[in-house]
């Protein structure tokens, strides 16, 4: 058993890139820490001060003490719909975004009266925007790269769980 030391360092950092012809991850919030974390540590728990668990050792960053976590919040989700006998899915807009701050969403156009329907939605940080789609796909003709996600449905979303 090893216990390493670390403090997060971002909690809304997108997955490394492993490449052109690897897998790599969109859509999610990854925490990111530098720490000691090497080949092997996949899928550690991620511990608080308090004892509790909030996520999962994910990835490194190949070169240097970069280190991303899962949430937990992803992997609750999908550890429910497996003991519910449901398959785990990852959303149909065929669609990619990138969660931008608020200061960069008012360069994008988004208007105060925007923001701040999202901040009394208890979003506090920032939106989604829309980074590529499918040609052809669910959400084609309906958005474009650059468009601020402002609702799904008539429902608030400005994080990628809900999109799920």
């Amino acid at each position: 058993l090893s216990i390493l030391g670390a403090m997060l360092a971002r909690l809304d950092r997108e997955a490394p890139s492993y490449g052109r012809w690897s897998y790599n991850d969109f859509n999610t919030f990854y925490f990111q820490a530098a720490s000691a974390t090497s080949g092997g540590s996949s899928g550690s728990p991620v511990v608080d001060p308090d004892g509790d668990v909030i996520a999962l050792n994910a990835a490194v960053k190949v070169g240097t003490s970069a280190s991303y976590y899962l949430p937990l919040d992803r992997v609750k989700r999908a550890v429910n719909l497996l003991r519910s006998g449901r398959q785990v899915t990852r959303g149909t807009l065929q669609t990619t975004f990138h969660f931008t701050t608020f200061p960069d969403l008012r360069r994008l156009g988004l208007t105060e009266r925007e923001a701040g329907a999202a901040r009394a939605a208890g979003e506090d940080v920032g939106m989604l925007v829309v980074k590529s789609l499918v040609p052809g796909g669910p959400a084609y003709g309906l958005v474009e790269p650059g468009d601020v996600l402002i609702s799904i449905g008539g429902k608030r979303v400005t994080r990628f769980v809900p999109l799920e």
